[in-house]
């Protein structure tokens, strides 16, 4: 078997704040401007890669990091959506040959656009894990050369989102479908639908 040479792995705790805001105006039905009132239902969170420690020398299929929580602080349902990432360096492009996760949990199902969605409501106080047994530094099938990885530094970026489950707002923002994106459609659906009774 060949042996890999190890690859110099910085783990960066990433903290994004999560925050995609609906404003709605609620007004009452006798016209007057004055009775109109401004309310604003916030759709927030905090994202986390929980990090192994600062760095350490990792091989191929070693775990990189102990996968990503999500701490929501929605004042309505909401429906969820992450992406993780690899980057090498300080490249502005993604890796591809990388498979960081390997099972994404329960209630996770992965999109044709990479993203993995929560196919349960969230509202505030939830703490929502991805990946709960850990992101890896795998390549994507067994032809993939991981020693051209050898000496970099890779980071793992994790980016989430947030929409309000009424009304299926999740169709028109993240440009689903249930003909192109059937289970996932199907499941964020009924939550949207639950919510508007």
């Amino acid at each position: 078997m060949k042996r890999f040479r190890k690859v110099l792995i910085v783990l960066l705790a990433i903290l994004v704040p999560v925050s995609i805001g609906f404003g709605f105006n609620f007004f009452s039905w006798n016209g007057s401007k004055e009775s109109a009132e401004n309310q604003a239902m916030t759709v927030a969170g905090t994202l986390t890669v929980n990090q192994i420690s600062e760095s350490q020398n990792l091989v191929p299929q070693d775990k990189i990091c102990n996968g990503v929580t999500m701490d929501i602080t929605s004042s309505a349902v909401s429906l969820l959506r992450v992406k993780v990432d690899i980057y090498c360096e300080d490249s502005e492009t993604a890796e591809t040959d990388i498979a960081p996760i390997k099972n994404a949990g329960n209630n996770w199902l992965k999109g044709s656009d990479g993203y993995y969605y929560y196919t349960q409501g969230v509202k505030n106080g939830d703490i929502v894990k991805l990946a709960e047994e850990g992101i890896y530094f795998n390549g994507l099938n067994g032809n993939v050369d991981m020693n051209k990885y050898q000496g970099k530094k890779i980071k793992v970026v994790a980016n989430a989102e947030l929409v309000q489950a009424k009304h299926g707002v999740f169709a028109e923002k993240w440009g689903l479908s249930e003909n192109k994106d059937g289970d996932i459609y199907t499941k964020l659906k009924k939550i949207s639908n639950d919510q508007g009774q």
